[in-house]
C-alpha cells in the first residue's frame, strides 16, 4: 500500500483552495491534509479544519481570529504563514493570490518542500530566484495553471533541444467579441464574469484585459527555460486545448480537457502517476468545432507586454505585476476605467526601476516602489 502524501494548502478558502479540497475530498486514501491557511475567512477555515482534521492552521489576518472555531489551535499573522510553509511535507499548494504568496512559497522550497504553484505573480516577479533555489534544494516546482500544466505534460524534458516553440491558449475573456469603442464603458461587475472559469475577482479582471496571458508568457519562459520568441498565444474560446508543444520534426503534442482545475491539480500532486478521477471526459464528436484566433492587440494591448518585458532590459516583470495589481484594484473600486488599466501599467513600466533582483528582498523593494509609482500616477492622471 502506497503511503499517503502529506499536503499543505495555502489559500484554502480561495478558488484554488476550493478545487484542491474537492480533489482531496475524493482521494482521502491518497492524501493527508496537514496544514491550511486563509487570510480573512476564519469561518470557512474552521469548517475545513474540522472536516479534514487539519493539525496546523494559520489565519494571516489577525483581525478575524475571533470568528475561528476549528478544533485545532489557530496561529495568526504572516510570520506564522511562512512557518506553516516550512513544515516538512510532500507538496505545498500555493493558492494565495498576488504578491502575498511570495514569502510562504519561497519558504516552502527553501526547506525542500515540493511546490504546486497556482500563483502567477510569484514566478513572474521572482522566477529565476525560485528556479535556482528549487534546483539547490532538489524541490520540484509543479505548475497548476491549466496552460502551464498542459505544457508540462506535453514537454519531453530529455529532448528540450528538439522543441521548436510552444502555444498557450487563451479563452479571450468576456469581451472577446465586444467592439473596442465599448471598452470605455466596461464596469467591474461585467469584467468579473468569466465565460469559462470560476475565479476570484482579480484573476477574472486579468482574463478580461488578457494581462493574465502576459503574466503566463513570463511564467512559461521561467518554468520551461524557453525564450520569449518561442512562446505563442492563440485565442481559443472553447478552451478545450490548453497548450501545445511544437517539435522541430513537425510533430505537435496538445493537451485537451474540459475546463476543471481539479485535473491540473491532480497532475501536480501525483505526477508522474495519474489519479482515476470521476470527471466528465471529452467526446470529440460532441465537440464538433474548435475555433482559434490571433489575439487582437488593439483591444488587449496588455498581452504584448508579456513578451516586451522579457525582451527589453529596461522593463521589469516585477513592475509589470505590481502595477497591474494596483491598477486592477483601482478599477474594482471604480476609481479608474477598464482601459486605464493598461495605461497605468505602461506608464509605470516606463518610470520604474528595471534592475534585475538578486534575492527576495530586492523583489519586494522593486515591487514596493512600483506600487507607489502606480498609485501616484492614478492620483495625478487617472482618478475618475
Amino acid at each position: 500500500m502506497n503511503k499517503k502524501k502529506n499536503i499543505i494548502l495555502l489559500g484554502a478558502t480561495g478558488s484554488i483552495g476550493e478545487s484542491s479540497l474537492r480533489l482531496l475530498r475524493k482521494n482521502r486514501e491518497k492524501f493527508n491534509l496537514v496544514g491550511v491557511s486563509a487570510h480573512n475567512n476564519a469561518e470557512l477555515l474552521s469548517k475545513i479544519v474540522n472536516e479534514f482534521d487539519v493539525p496546523n492552521v494559520v489565519l494571516s489576518n489577525t483581525k478575524n481570529a475571533k470568528s475561528y472555531y476549528g478544533r485545532s489551535e489557530l496561529n495568526v499573522g504572516k510570520s506564522n504563514l511562512i512557518e506553516l510553509a516550512k513544515i516538512s511535507c510532500d507538496v505545498v499548494i500555493s493558492g494565495i493570490v498576488g504578491m502575498s504568496g511570495l514569502y510562504p512559497a519561497f519558504a516552502a522550497i527553501s526547506v525542500g518542500n515540493n511546490l504546486a504553484i497556482a500563483n502567477k505573480e510569484t514566478l513572474v516577479s521572482a522566477g529565476q530566484i525560485f528556479m535556482e533555489k528549487s534546483y539547490e534544494k532538489k524541490a520540484k516546482i509543479l505548475p497548476v495553471d491549466s496552460e502551464h500544466s498542459a505544457i508540462f505534460q506535453c514537454l519531453d524534458k530529455n529532448n528540450i533541444s528538439n522543441v521548436d516553440f510552444i502555444t498557450l491558449t487563451a479563452s479571450g475573456g468576456p469581451f472577446l467579441n465586444m467592439p473596442i469603442e465599448n471598452f470605455k464603458n466596461i464596469k467591474p461587475q461585467d469584467a468579473i464574469k468569466h465565460p469559462v472559469w470560476k475565479m476570484g475577482k482579480k484573476i477574472s479582471v486579468d482574463s478580461a484585459t488578457m494581462f493574465n496571458k502576459a503574466l503566463e508568457i513570463i511564467e512559461a519562459s521561467v518554468l520551461f527555460n524557453i525564450e520569449s520568441n518561442k512562446i505563442e498565444v492563440v485565442v481559443h474560446p472553447e478552451h478545450i486545448i490548453h497548450g501545445l508543444v511544437h517539435y522541430k520534426d513537425g510533430s505537435t503534442l496538445a493537451n485537451l480537457g474540459l475546463p476543471d482545475m481539479i485535473t491540473p491539480l491532480s497532475v501536480a500532486l501525483n505526477w508522474p502517476e495519474r489519479l482515476d478521477l470521476n470527471l466528465k471526459k471529452i467526446s470529440l464528436h460532441n465537440i464538433c468545432n474548435l475555433s482559434f484566433f490571433q489575439p487582437d492587440f488593439k483591444k488587449f494591448p496588455g498581452l504584448k507586454l508579456g513578451w516586451e518585458v522579457l525582451q527589453n532590459p529596461y522593463l521589469s516583470p516585477v513592475v509589470l505585476n505590481a502595477s497591474n495589481e494596483i491598477a486592477v484594484d483601482a478599477f474594482l473600486k471604480n476609481k479608474v476605467s477598464f482601459t486605464d488599466i493598461y495605461n497605468i501599467v505602461y506608464e509605470t513600466l516606463n518610470v520604474s526601476d528595471s534592475s534585475i533582483p538578486k534575492n527576495i528582498t530586492d523583489v519586494i523593494e522593486i515591487d514596493k516602489i512600483a506600487r507607489m509609482n502606480s498609485l501616484d500616477l492614478i492620483k495625478r492622471k487617472f482618478y475618475k
